[in-house]
Formats: C-alpha cells, structure tokens, sequence
C-alpha cells in the first residue's frame, strides 16, 4: 500500500464480544480514500458505519485486515501509537461537544494544547480558523449564546484548528435544520478543499449527498455497490407497487440516474433542479410524492459514476417519444437553474450517445 494516501484499508474485519456471544460487525471491508478527496458513508442502522470510523479514528485498534491511517498500521497498534494518530485527525460528531464554561475561543484553544501549540502561533490560528468559519466575532462568547448552526460551526473550528491530514465527521447534521446542515456540510467541503485533508462524513441524511466525491454503503457490514444498491432498490420498489414490470423499472431506474448526472454537471445542484428532477419523474412515472423522492434520492447517489450506467438496460429501445421525451427533460433539467453550463451540455451529450441519440435534436432550446 501506498503509505502516502492517507486512508488504506484492506479487507477489515472486526467483531464483538468472544466465544459463543461473538458477533461479526464487519467483512473484509476495503477502500482508499486520498488527501482532498470527500467521502460520504451510508447504511442503515447497525451496518458498521461507526464501528469502520472509529478503527480509521484510531479510537480502537483493528482485528484483521489491514487500516492503515497517515502511514501508520493501526492492526494490533499499542496505545502509544493509536494516540500519536489520533491527534493528527480531526472530529466532528453529531453533537458539537463544547465546553459551557469555556468561550468559543477557549474551547478551539483546548485542541490546540493538546496539539503542543501555544502562544503566538496558538492565537493566530485561532484567529484564522474562527474567521473561515464565520465566528470571529462570537470568540468571546459562550456557548449558551450561540445558535445550534453556530454552535456546529465552533465544533468544526475546534476539529480543524490543527490542520489535520484527516477529517472524520459522524452525523453531524443530525441535530440540525435544512439550511444550518447544509452551511455546516459546506464549511466542510471548503476547507477541506482548502487543506487537502481526506474527508469521511457518516450520514443518514440525504440532502447533503451531493458534497461527496464518492459514496461508500455498508450494508451488514459489507461494502456493497452503489450501483447495486440503486439498480435493485429501485427496481424492487417499483415492482412492490405493481406498477411497472422489470423493463420498465430498469428504465425509469436509468432514467433518473441520468436526470442526476446532468445535475450534478457543475458539480452544484440547485434546488431548482432538484424541484426540476421531482417534476420530470412525477410526470414520466405517475408516481406518489413520496415514491419519486425515493427513486430520485437514489438516483442522486450515483453522481460520480461516470464510465457508463451500470444499472441501464444494454442497448435500450426507446421508441420516438421516450427518445424525445428522455432528450427534453434532461434539458429541462440543465435549465431549471437558469443557466445552462457547458459541463451539463457535454453530459447531456454523453448521455445521449450512450443510448445511440443524437442531442442536437428539437429537445434542445438552444
């Protein structure tokens, strides 16, 4: 393994408990995650997530397989290692964690001491970490006088005032409302951007997918495809409902899949082409409310796969007004925002000779 990528794991296992109560939480788990790279982890409740972030966290040592975390080998670490790793990572948790008696300066000035950093440099690091959070003028306020959006941001400060290699952040828009989660996520899509640092984000909370470079889910402590998870889910769910046949799911599948890559083009949804996407699947599928927010989220998942649709039906016959209707709405969906970048025009185009059409057709407004 290349010691200098950050995050390398290689077929990690670990359990609970021993003998006849032993329970197996993860499976020859793998991944690399770089420096600057954003990573999101899903999966529903007990599929391992923490447990996986707190052996990359250094906060236990691995069992099996190999975690290797800023050059360091952490399976069967002694103590002295795992703590030498630890303070060179970054936590944000789901709770910001403050200190009520302590200011919002004193509180960010606690990392930095036990960092070994003080004085001078110690006050012009906080001074520039509050900043690029947007709390220097709070610094001298409690943590009782912030909002709960603010009080994140400090945690955040807190997190990166050290300049880690490494960000580990568990649910930490859990606790808050639509916009503060998505400033919080933002922030850290920043400055991580700005420092290089590997970022992984456990979350169950699907407005903020779209921050990630790449998406990892765990499911029953494996890490599955995404792809799968999207193809199978979507699929399943509409034949539920007795609405579609497997043909038909396997399109709508790939068509909002393609409604996302168009989308994510520029690398921002908007909300207008969010409210766009809802709009288009309702429309095409007559579906329920809630039905086209849950194909549409897992569509939205599959952003980054960008070497072909591995979900899509090989060689799929449109007729003329799926064709046209397909071409339309992935437009409309580079529209919705008011302006049509070059990066959707030249996914739109992708797209489209992915499934054998041609883009410069009466779909395209010009």
């Amino acid at each position: 393994m290349d010691t200098g990528t950050p995050i390398a794991l290689e077929d990690v296992s670990y359990s609970f408990g021993k003998g006849a109560l032993e329970k197996q939480i993860l499976f020859d788990v793998g991944t690399r995650i770089e420096g600057g790279e954003i990573v999101i982890l899903t999966g529903p409740s007990g599929s391992g997530k923490t447990t996986l972030l707190t052996l990359i966290g250094a906060l236990r040592s691995a069992q099996k397989g190999s975690v290797k975390v800023l050059g360091q080998e952490l399976l069967k670490a002694s103590e002295k290692a795992l703590i030498k790793v630890r303070r060179q990572i970054g936590y944000i948790f789901q709770s910001h964690n403050l200190l009520d008696s302590l200011t919002i300066h004193q509180n960010v000035q606690m990392a930095l001491q036990l960092g070994g950093v003080r004085g001078a440099e110690a006050g012009k690091r906080i001074a520039d970490v509050l900043q690029r959070v947007g709390l220097a003028e709070h610094e001298h306020k409690f943590p009782g006088e912030l909002s709960g959006g603010q009080k994140q941001r400090a945690g955040i400060a807190r997190a990166l005032v050290n300049r880690p290699q490494i960000v580990l952040a568990d649910e930490p828009t859990a606790s808050l409302d639509k916009q503060s989660g998505r400033d919080v996520v933002d922030l850290i899509q920043d400055l991580a951007r700005e420092d290089g640092s590997a970022v992984i984000l456990v979350t169950h909370d699907n407005r903020i997918l779209d921050v990630a470079d790449r998406i990892l889910h765990l499911e029953d402590g494996r890490m599955k495809s995404l792809s799968e998870v999207v193809s199978e889910g979507t699929s399943r769910m509409l034949n539920l409902l007795e609405k579609h046949d497997p043909h038909s799911a396997n399109y709508l599948a790939t068509f909002s899949f393609a409604l996302a890559r168009v989308a994510y083009a520029d690398s921002k949804v908007s909300d207008s082409e969010r409210d766009e996407m809802r709009r288009i699947l309702h429309e095409v599928a007559k579906l329920e409310p809630a039905e086209v927010e849950f194909i549409m989220e897992l569509s939205m998942m599959q952003k980054r796969a960008r070497a072909g649709m591995d979900n899509r039906i090989a060689n799929p016959a449109l007729d003329k007004d799926r064709a046209e209707h397909f071409l339309s709405s992935l437009y409309a969906i580079a529209q919705a925002d008011g302006v049509t970048s070059s990066e959707e025009i030249v996914e739109i185009e992708a797209i489209a000779a992915e499934f054998g059409l041609a883009s410069s057709s009466n779909s395209d407004p010009g």
